[in-house]
Parts: structure tokens; sequence; C-alpha cells
């Protein structure tokens, strides 16, 4: 039985200078890979930032214009509503004095047409209470007066009488 697969070969001479020039390219490359990655990395920050701030200062212009453009649209909304407002404000004053004249009219009528119906009123009541033969107030008041004289009198009298029988 012979094996002809199982015989160790013979070393072949190794090229030293080969296998070292082949590990100083391998070396070098991932050298130049890791520096390239890193140049990326580098780069994409960086990247970000300059976008960053190109959004930033593009959000603070887009404010400053805003602010400008509101400034602007408030003049032009003001010079456009002056007139109307000077008008309205003359048309309210007009109003106010026509309505204050109005009031004071019906102020009067109303005292007037109060004084007058409290006047008929009175008057009516009087007529009635003389139709029921019940004096009036006037009169109560006459006949109350004429009481208290009566009463002084009386009293004076029976003053008199009793020094008179004293």
């Amino acid at each position: 039985m012979k094996v002809d697969g199982l015989k160790p070969e013979a070393p072949t001479r190794l090229d030293v200078h080969r296998v070292q020039s082949q590990v100083t390219d391998g070396f070098a490359a991932v050298n130049k890979t890791g520096r390239k990655l890193m140049r990326v990395y580098l780069g994409v920050w960086g990247s970000t930032y300059d976008r960053a701030a190109d959004l930033y200062q593009d959000g603070a212009t887009l404010l400053e214009d805003a602010i400008r453009r509101g400034e602007e649209m408030e003049k032009a909304f003001s010079h456009h509503t002056a007139p109307v407002e000077r008008r309205a404000s003359q048309q309210f004053t007009t109003l106010q004095h026509r309505f204050g004249d109005n009031v004071e009219k019906v102020a009067r009528t109303v005292v007037e047409t109060s004084e007058s119906l409290e006047d008929q009123l009175e008057k009516r009541v009087e007529r009635v209470l003389m139709n029921l033969g019940i004096p009036t107030r006037d009169r109560l008041e006459r006949l109350n007066q004429e009481i208290d004289r009566l009463n002084i009198k009386l009293d004076e009298e029976l003053a008199r009488q009793e020094t008179v029988h004293a």
C-alpha cells in the first residue's frame, strides 16, 4: 500500500523581499484606507457643521426678512385704514351728539308726560273721593288744623274755669 498524497513536499523557497514588500504594501493600503475613512468622518462632520451654520443663517435672514415685510405691511395697512378710521370716528361723534340730543328730548318728554299723568290721576282720585263723600287730603289737613285750634281754645277755657272755681 502506497500512499502518494501524503507525501510532504519539500518547502519551496520563500522570497522574503517579496513577502516583506506585500506586507508593506498591505500596511500602506490599510493606512491609506484608514486615512480616507478618517477624512470621510471629518468631512461629514465639517459638512454637517457648514450646513447647520448655513441653515441657522438662512433662518436668521428669513426672520429679519419677515420682520421687515411685516413692518411694510403694517404701514400699508395703516395708510389704507386711516381714512376709514377718521370717517368712522367722525360718524360716531355725530351719532353721539344726535343720540345725546334725542335722549334729552325723550327725557324731557317723559318728565312732562309723567307730571301731566300725575296731575290727571290726582284730579281723578279727588273727584272719586268727593263723589264717595270722602274728604281730600287737603280738606283733612284743614280739618286737623281746625281741630287743633279748637283743642287749644277748649284747654284755655277749661284752665280759666278751674281758676274761677278754685
